[in-house]
This record gives C-alpha cells, sequence and structure tokens, in this order.
C-alpha cells in the first residue's frame, strides 16, 4: 500500500509544475496544495510532535521552540531567483520561518537535528518572507530585518518551508510565492535595444481584495496596456510581470462571482521601477454601478472602438457569472456646451442599445439588460480639454437593478 501511495505522489507532482505541503503541523504529515498563492486557516498548535524545542533564543538557525506551526513543500517551476511573502491578517502576529533544502529521509533529519536550514527569519514581525533587497541569510529574533536574502533555484529543486507563530493561537496568514519568469522571455527582453543600451523593465504586481475586509479575493481579471494584447487571467489572487519600462495606459476590469465587475484605469510611468496596485471589489446590490472605462465609440456612432474588446468581454463574463443580476445599460455622449437635443438622446440609447445587443449574441437573457440613453446631461468632462476627455464623455455605465433574476418571469423593460 506504501508503495502505491508513493507512486501516486510522484504522479501528482509530474502533472503540476509547482505544489505546496502544508496546512496540517507536522514534518510527517502533509496537504498537497496546487497554487503558488495559498491562505492559511486558523493556525493553532504544533501538531502530534514538537520537532524543535528546547533551542537558545539567540540562535538565528532555529525556532526556540514550536507553538503554531504550518509545513509547506515547494517545487520550484522555473530557473532564476526565488523570493516569498508571508502577509498576515492581524498585526498582532509574529511570523518566522526556516527554509530547508529538501532530502531523502527529511523529517528523520529534523528529529535528529542533522539538517540545518539555508534561510530563517526569527524577526519579531507580522511580514516576512524573502526579498531581492535583503542581504543577511539568517535573521534572528527581536526587532531585525523582516526579509532574508533570497536563493537563486532550478527547476525542479524542492524546499521545505517551516512556518511558526511564537506569540499566539488562532492566526492566518497568506503565502505568495514568486517565481522568475521563463529564460525564453528573459532572452526576449535582454534582446531588445534602444540606442545601443538594453531594454530594462518595471515591476508590475497587482491584488484583488474584498472592499470592506480587504481579504484577499480569487477572480479572473483582463488587463489591457501592458502588452500588445490585452492579458486575461484565470481564477487569479495575485500577479506580477515585468513590462517594458515605458508609458503604459492600462485598463483593468475585474470581476468574481458575487461582486460587482470593477474597471480601474491608471499610467505607469516610464521611469517606475515597481508599480503595485489593488483592485477593491464590492459585493453586488442594487444601485451599484461601473463605469467600464473603455466601452467607447467613434464621434456622433455608436460602434465600438477597437479597445472596447476587453471590457465588453469582461461584462459578458460577469453576467454569466452571476446569472441573477439584472442590469441598466447606460449610454452617454460627448456634447459640451450644447442643449441635451433628441439627436444625443438617440444616440447616447444606440448606444446603450448596442452594449445589451452584443450580450444577447452572446446567449445573455434580454430579460436581464435594461437600457436608457441620457445624451450628454451627465458628461464626466462638462467642458473637455482634451480628445481624452471628449473620448471619456462617449461611454457606458452599468447599474444593479436587481440580483434576483428568475428566468421564469418575463417582465418587460
Amino acid at each position: 500500500m506504501k508503495f502505491y501511495f508513493k507512486i501516486l505522489i510522484v504522479v501528482l507532482l509530474i502533472l503540476n509544475s509547482t505544489y505546496l505541503i502544508g496546512q496540517n503541523a507536522d514534518c510527517d504529515n502533509m496537504l498537497i496544495l496546487k497554487d503558488t498563492i495559498y491562505h492559511t486557516k486558523a493556525i493553532a498548535g504544533f501538531g502530534q510532535k514538537k520537532e524543535f524545542d528546547g533551542n537558545e533564543l539567540e540562535n538565528k538557525k532555529i525556532f526556540e521552540k514550536e507553538e503554531n506551526s504550518i509545513w509547506y513543500f515547494i517545487i520550484t517551476p522555473t530557473d532564476g531567483v526565488f523570493t516569498f511573502d508571508i502577509i498576515t491578517e492581524n498585526k498582532n502576529d509574529d511570523w518566522d520561518f526556516l527554509l530547508f533544502e529538501y532530502k531523502k529521509m527529511f523529517c528523520k533529519r529534523i528529529d535528529a537535528k542533522k539538517i540545518a536550514p539555508i534561510r530563517t527569519n526569527l524577526s519579531r514581525s507580522p511580514i516576512t518572507g524573502l526579498s531581492r533587497s535583503a542581504t543577511e541569510n539568517f535573521v534572528g529574533a527581536g526587532i531585525n530585518n523582516n526579509y532574508s536574502r533570497p536563493i537563486h533555484v532550478h527547476k525542479g529543486d524542492r524546499f521545505v518551508l517551516v512556518v511558526n507563530n511564537p506569540k499566539r493561537s488562532g492566526g492566518k496568514h497568506t503565502l505568495i510565492l514568486r517565481y522568475p519568469k521563463s529564460e525564453k522571455v528573459k532572452k526576449f527582453i535582454e534582446e531588445i535595444k534602444v540606442e545601443k543600451e538594453e531594454v530594462t523593465t518595471t515591476l508590475f504586481q497587482l491584488q484583488l481584495r474584498d472592499a470592506v475586509t480587504k481579504k484577499l479575493l480569487t477572480g479572473d481579471v483582463i488587463i489591457s496596456g501592458l502588452r500588445k494584447k490585452a492579458i486575461e487571467l484565470d481564477t487569479i489572487t495575485y500577479y506580477e510581470t515585468q513590462i517594458i519600462k515605458k508609458n503604459h495606459f492600462v485598463y483593468v476590469n475585474a470581476f468574481t462571482k458575487g461582486y460587482m465587475l470593477t474597471s480601474k484605469g491608471f499610467k505607469i510611468g516610464k521611469n517606475e521601477l515597481e508599480y503595485s496596485t489593488e483592485i477593491l471589489l464590492e459585493k453586488i446590490a442594487p444601485g451599484k454601478r461601473v463605469n467600464l472605462k473603455n466601452i467607447q465609440f467613434y464621434g456622433n456612432r455608436f460602434d465600438f472602438l477597437p479597445k472596447a474588446k476587453s471590457p465588453l468581454k469582461a461584462l459578458l463574463s460577469f453576467m454569466k457569472q452571476n446569472p441573477k443580476v439584472v442590469i441598466e445599460v447606460e449610454g452617454h455622449v460627448n456634447g459640451p456646451g450644447k442643449k441635451n437635443s433628441k439627436g444625443y438622446q438617440e444616440l447616447s440609447y444606440s448606444r446603450a442599445y448596442a452594449v445589451k445587443e452584443f450580450l444577447i449574441k452572446n446567449k445573455i437573457d434580454k430579460e436581464r439588460i435594461d437600457f436608457k440613453g441620457y445624451g450628454n446631461s451627465k458628461m464626466l468632462y462638462p467642458e473637455p480639454k482634451s480628445e481624452f476627455q471628449e473620448s471619456a464623455n462617449r461611454r457606458v455605465e452599468i447599474k444593479i437593478l436587481s440580483n434576483e433574476f428568475n428566468s421564469g418571469d418575463r417582465n418587460s423593460h
């Protein structure tokens, strides 16, 4: 039986590029996970066995004693520099870690105290990990640097990460593993030249969070402006990538079941070394609305601009994920200094209807979509100063009418 169990474990490891073994509090009682982001449940106790105990507080390479622990097993999917973050959900927590290279008979070596960690951090801190800017391999107890040096890894390397909270029971944290990009991508970036100099890059980072609790969420994201083509990401919580250093005008549409579709636009300057942003998602509720910033139109027409493709796709996915939601599509035009004429109202009406027609063609029940045209009565920029502001006035907004749609009801709108 043990032989077949080992075979199963090997097969699972081959099928997935990255695995973590964790959650349980003992070296020999591990749970296999499949993500580079892991949100713990409440961590209480040291399991059936206290692997670390009776050590000197001054020792930088070992816990004084194991109190509330979790064990992770990591297989690296790429070559390069490996870092990670352990992020608390409570500032009163104190997360410490030991990082080991995995070797045969690992747990027996741990019991016999015959294996030493390659990185540690025992600093009094709720947030810790490995960082590219850190300089110490081992950080001792007390108020010290809360990050340790990164390590260079090769594809298939195996490590064990033990995380302990000596301060209190019941704490939670999020572990975020960061692996380097593949060598093909790295080589592509290195070979791009501008005036005989290598192109430098900006690190872009994005997280999804609940707007109220600030807890990390898992959802789908469509990003325009980082690459020539939109980046579509499924079921992510955290995302990072290197982008060529230049001015980027970025639009992010994020959505997940039970939450509002959220649209955010921002500029990443060409001199930025790192750009981090959070997308805060609100729970769906009648009356809430979202301005889908890139659902825009050619002047005096109701034909979509090419940039509308990504937000339209995001709206469609949102409607499919939340089949009880009923929306109102609101159309707007750019008409500064002029009366809200019948022509303006009809144009805005046609723009709203164009969105409804797109959704219906993609199998969204027409009874879930109301639409109105407001003409130029609600321009974002009543006196636009640029082509950008004029374009922003030609928009649609989505308002939640209800979250209780029943396919048996056929009330006309």
